[in-house]
């Protein structure tokens, strides 16, 4: 247990910005990066699993992602008895064996940073990496507790995960490139780089198929219920679809305007030839000739 001073001295780097933990680039290095958040959420319907490695032990929800090597992640729920994670030994980085793995009891609250930069972190008794995100099923959430609100602690989870991101922004570039006149890119770089002045067009198509996503779901959790006296209405999807119709708008207004910045070039191009009437069919009727007989003559 950690004394009341070594508390407060966390405490105050945590406040100044001081406050770092290890992380590793997406090139295997292992740098120190300052925390950026502390958060507590509930957990909700989430479950709970536990594993250790030679090191120690790990807890998680079963969303919550874990690196497997520097670039690729996968949920906890997903890993089995033998799996090898990335893992950080001194500033070294390897893969440490799955020893255990199991489903363990539930837990009201989940406790996460937000670690810059690279958003992973090296959890101190297993040596593993994981995630800064919360896990898939987290929704935002009011402080709900007395001693959230006296801590000055509003936390809100993630909706989306980072590969529902990308799709939308492909489904985003994929429409702008259909509209007409056609404008068609390779992938996301190559659009932010051939058209730059076009990137707030292009997140604005993403929130728009965000909302759109988000709206469906609320759809499937809503109802009403009323009996002896006591009702209860759950509604969002209104208010996610009064927002996707804002974003809609801007967004088609936006593209029209961008298209019409687009340079189309229409007609016939031809070699050069004479001039005269005869040239204008074309220089495979013969060369013009501009004279006085020849002038309207073929």
């Amino acid at each position: 247990m950690l004394s009341s001073e070594q508390q407060s001295r966390i405490t105050d780097a945590f406040i100044l910005g001081q406050l770092r933990v290890r992380s590793v680039s997406p090139e295997g290095a292992v740098e120190w990066q300052p925390i950026r958040d502390v958060s507590r959420a509930e957990v909700g319907p989430e479950n709970i699993w536990e594993g250790s490695t030679e090191f120690g032990v790990f807890t998680l929800t079963g969303g919550h992602r874990v690196f497997v090597s520097p670039t690729h992640k996968v949920e906890m729920e997903s890993l089995r008895f033998t799996s090898h994670v990335l893992g950080v030994l001194g500033e070294s980085i390897g893969t440490p064996q799955v020893l255990r793995i199991q489903e363990v009891g539930p837990r009201k609250y989940m406790y996460d940073l937000t670690a810059d930069k690279w958003h992973n972190f090296v959890l101190h008794r297993s040596k593993v990496v994981v995630s800064n995100s919360p896990d898939r099923n987290y929704h935002f959430r009011p402080p709900a507790h007395e001693e959230t609100v006296t801590q000055f602690n509003k936390v809100f989870g993630f909706i989306w995960e980072d590969a529902e991101l990308d799709e939308y922004l492909q489904r985003a570039m994929d429409q702008v490139t259909a509209a007409p006149p056609r404008t068609p890119f390779q992938n996301l770089d190559q659009f932010v780089q051939t058209r730059p002045e076009w990137r707030t067009l292009l997140l604005n198509g993403a929130m728009m198929h965000a909302l759109f996503a988000v709206m469906l779901n609320w759809i499937s959790d809503e109802f009403d219920y009323s009996i002896g006296g006591v009702s209860l209405t759950i509604e969002k999807s209104s208010k996610y679809e009064s927002a996707y119709s804002a974003i809609k708008d801007s967004w088609e207004s936006q593209l029209e305007r961008a298209k019409q910045t687009v340079k189309i070039i229409s007609g016939l191009q031809q070699p050069r030839y004479g001039i005269g009437i005869r040239s204008s069919f074309g220089p495979y009727t013969g060369a013009g000739v501009l004279t006085p007989a020849k002038f309207i003559g073929f």
